[in-house]
């Protein structure tokens, strides 16, 4: 059995010394070595030298991960742990093992409805103003992803108004819209997201686009690392920052509020996109803006990863964020990210007396004072 044996350099060169028991948020909470980049890296070495099988047990371990890469940035070896589980993933997938059953479901809305929940396709834009809903020729290009069409919209009509107001030009695929075919490369299914990315590389290009922006990090995140060069690619905080300094886009109304920003795991280290959202809530009359102890590329992910699979211990991971936001006394959280938003406000249900928690756009919105 042919299993990851072009990394297997990259596998030993692990010294177990334990670094990433300390930022793992999944050890964090289980305290199972088996969850840690430590442990995980010890059985995809025991299945490449064939001393274990591809049993359940190990795919669960090697699913069960975050693919956050905090652990990358303690490891004194630089080991890229997030592309050693990517390809565990996609050595099971090319051996036949099947998907668990989370990850399966995933698949097969992605296949059949090009969203990871399965919602219907022809009612991916319907969110969106008649102007928007039929993609046009446009050197920008607005791509939603699949949790701001299906499950926040509201953030997506509110950046919408936001930029139709101070006359920016951009065009959106509406219910053309693919996923951006992140679900596939985290699951393993390098092939699918190979065929998806061509496909929409494809799409874009008929319409003479130069730039892509999103509001989804996971989008950047796939945008940056699967999309090659072709396009300019910008997280809406980018593209607020810009605006901002350019005096196109002005937030007139006070919020006289303590706000922490969230570093995202995929618009952080991911993406490395970290002083740009800070610059947008520093334009905020009247806020004062702080940082979480761990912060930009130490930052501690929110859990949202593990929703599908395991929404009680995405829960308890967003908790213990929420928690230490409280602990600072901040009136609210600001976050980037719709997974963030979402499974932060999960994790507030198991925090008495949370902080607010909001998008960056939501806020940029509101303070410009458009309706």
């Amino acid at each position: 059995m042919e299993f990851m044996e072009s990394q297997v350099e990259e596998v030993i060169r692990c010294m177990k010394c334990g670094n990433c028991r300390e930022t793992c948020p999944v050890f964090l909470i289980t305290q199972d070595e088996s969850q840690v980049a430590r442990g995980k890296i010890r059985l995809i070495k025991a299945v490449i030298d064939r001393q274990l099988e591809l049993t359940d047990r190990f795919q669960d371990k090697i699913y069960n991960c975050l693919n956050c890469n905090a652990c990358v940035t303690t490891c004194p070896c630089g080991i890229e742990v997030d592309e050693l589980i990517t390809a565990a993933r996609a050595g099971m997938v090319n051996a036949g093992k099947p998907l668990p059953g989370a990850q399966a479901r995933v698949k097969a809305n992605v296949v059949v409805h090009m969203n990871p929940f399965g919602e219907p396709r022809e009612e991916r834009g319907s969110w969106l103003p008649a102007a928007l809903q039929t993609p046009r020729l446009s050197p920008n290009l607005y791509h939603a992803g699949c949790a701001v069409s299906y499950a926040t919209s509201r953030t997506g009509k509110a950046l919408i108004r936001l930029l139709q107001a101070i006359d920016f030009d951009f065009t959106s695929m509406g219910s053309q819209e693919r996923c951006c075919a992140d679900p596939y490369f985290r699951m393993g299914e390098q092939t699918l997201g190979r065929e998806l990315v061509e496909q929409n590389i494809a799409d874009y290009k008929r319409l003479g686009v130069e730039t892509i922006f999103t509001s989804c990090a996971g989008c950047l995140k796939a945008f940056k690392k699967h999309y090659g060069d072709t396009f300019r690619v910008l997280h809406v905080t980018q593209l607020f920052a810009s605006l901002l300094k350019e005096k196109k886009l002005v937030l007139a109304k006070s919020l006289p509020k303590k706000i922490v920003y969230f570093d995202g795991c995929d618009i952080g280290r991911h993406s490395n996109v970290y002083e740009e959202p800070r610059e947008v809530l520093q334009a905020i009359p009247g806020a004062t803006i702080v940082d979480f102890p761990a912060n930009r590329e130490n930052g501690r992910c929110c859990g949202g990863p593990l929703m599908p699979s395991h929404p009680d211990l995405a829960k308890r991971i967003a908790a213990e964020r929420i928690a230490e936001a409280k602990v600072m006394g901040v009136d609210m959280i600001a976050v980037a990210c719709p997974t963030c938003l979402v499974n932060l406000k999960e994790g507030s249900r198991l925090v008495e007396g949370a902080p607010e928690i909001h998008d960056v756009i939501a806020l940029v919105h509101r303070l410009a004072g458009v309706k």
